[in-house]
């Protein structure tokens, strides 16, 4: 699937219970009708929804609904989300939509919300049916989660109903309701596609049942809140001179990090140079078994992928820093040894959450390297980069590694099943986790 081809997706339209659903991406003039449900739900939704500073009228204005059609039509070109409107016969009934999409890992996100008029008709339902059916099948994905807060007992129950399992429960994952609060992870993988896809089997599945002869209330006018021309010029010409500002971004030297732990000062964290490329392929020829997708390759092949060029590549691409498709990498030195290497990747800048891996020589060090290293880059991911949680996949096998995750605070939160780790390789993992400190001043 090329990344232009999410752009102008529809999915659909299917009926059930003489209901026509469709998904299509959204438009500007569907504001008035956004806004005047979102406005309406709000004790359905707000709960569940992040956290803002502003009031949930304000978050629900003109030229924020402006910037988010721009901002999923940038990222639908990309091939990084699909967003769509459930349109059910022929009326805005809410949204659906993948992020986080990762054409690497075959992985995506999926999230929803439907207009308490149609809830428990099944909408949502097939709405998440035909967006599973379109990722599973030509988006190429491998693997669909969903953060569900415990208190949404009804979406839960509906992704079971689907086919998610629920997997883990991740410790202060998301600020909903003014707070960090816990939220269960539920997942979907490939291997459960319904023989006739989950879309037909959905309305299989519901066809049989007495169908809710109450019909959706017609959407009013809404000509109060009609947009402008002038709010969408003004909108789209600030959207895009943010985007342009951004653009610099990559070419901004990101800060030189040095960290110590004065108990251990022989370990060292530092911002990784040009020069380091020798050094950096020694300790990972060292460290293949832990490191190689296919240890059963040749061992030709994993010594090509640490060539002067694609360490070039890599260093360029970390260039950035945190905000970087790469993530923050670190060099690990013992002594003025080349010991391993810390990531801090998978950035959510709006939760402020991210992933971590740690890797070292296993002839320099052994736990106590890592485990110093861990520590010393957590401390600088919730001091100075401020965020609220890192996490990371360890495969059930895997005990060393699990147990300096025990050493430095990390609490195992759950399986995830098929799942890509940061070294490639496709399999269960165990979710490990840490949240910063909190203030109790």
């Amino acid at each position: 699937m090329s990344s232009s081809s999410l752009s102008g997706i529809r999915l659909g339209p299917m009926t059930l219970h003489a209901t026509t659903v469709l998904l299509r991406p959204p438009r500007v003039n569907d504001y008035a009708q956004w806004r005047r449900i979102r406005l309406r739900d709000q004790r359905c939704i707000e709960p569940f929804w992040s956290s803002s500073p502003l009031d949930w009228k304000a978050r629900h204005t003109g030229k924020l609904w402006v910037r988010e059609c721009l901002g999923v039509r940038a990222e639908a070109r990309t091939g990084h989300m699909l967003s769509l409107v459930i349109e059910v016969d022929g009326r805005f009934a809410g949204q659906i939509e993948l992020v986080s999409i990762e054409a690497e890992t075959g992985s995506a996100e999926m999230g929803i919300w439907v207009d308490a008029e149609v809830a428990r008709h099944g909408i949502g339902g097939l709405a998440s049916s035909l967006v599973l059916d379109f990722g599973f099948g030509p988006a190429g994905l491998q693997r669909i989660t969903a953060p569900i807060s415990p208190a949404n007992i009804a979406t839960a129950r509906g992704a079971a109903l689907i086919g998610f399992q629920r997997e883990a429960m991740m410790t202060r994952y998301f600020d909903v309701g003014g707070a960090r609060r816990d939220h269960e992870l539920w997942a979907i993988t490939k291997a459960a596609i319904p023989p006739n896809g989950f879309a037909r089997t959905w309305i299989d599945d519901h066809s049989t049942q007495h169908p809710d002869t109450t019909r959706p209330a017609e959407a009013d006018a809404c000509t109060d809140t009609a947009l402008s021309r002038a709010t969408v010029l003004v909108a789209t010409a600030r959207y895009h001179a943010g985007r342009a500002l951004h653009l610099i971004d990559p070419l901004r030297s990101p800060p030189t990090v040095r960290l110590t732990d004065p108990d251990d000062p022989a370990v060292v964290l530092r911002s990784r140079r040009l020069l380091d490329w020798a050094r950096w392929r020694a300790a990972r020829v060292h460290t293949r078994d832990a490191l190689d997708p296919d240890p059963n390759a040749p061992a030709a092949t994993w010594q090509r992928k640490h060539g002067r060029l694609p360490w070039l590549r890599e260093f360029l691409r970390a260039r950035p820093g945190l905000r970087s498709a790469y993530g923050l990498t670190l060099a690990i030195e013992v002594d003025g040894d080349y010991a391993g290497e810390c990531r801090l990747f998978d950035l959510d800048m709006f939760d402020r959450n991210a992933r971590m891996f740690v890797w070292t020589d296993p002839a320099v060090g052994g736990d106590r390297v890592r485990i110093t290293a861990t520590r010393l880059l957590l401390d600088h991911a919730f001091s100075t980069l401020g965020l609220c949680r890192v996490a990371t996949a360890i495969e059930p096998g895997d005990i060393d590694s699990a147990d300096v995750a025990a050493r430095v605070g990390m609490v195992r939160e759950g399986r995830m099943r098929c799942f890509v780790g940061a070294t490639g390789r496709r399999a269960d993992h165990d979710l490990w986790a840490v949240t910063a400190p909190i203030d109790r001043g």
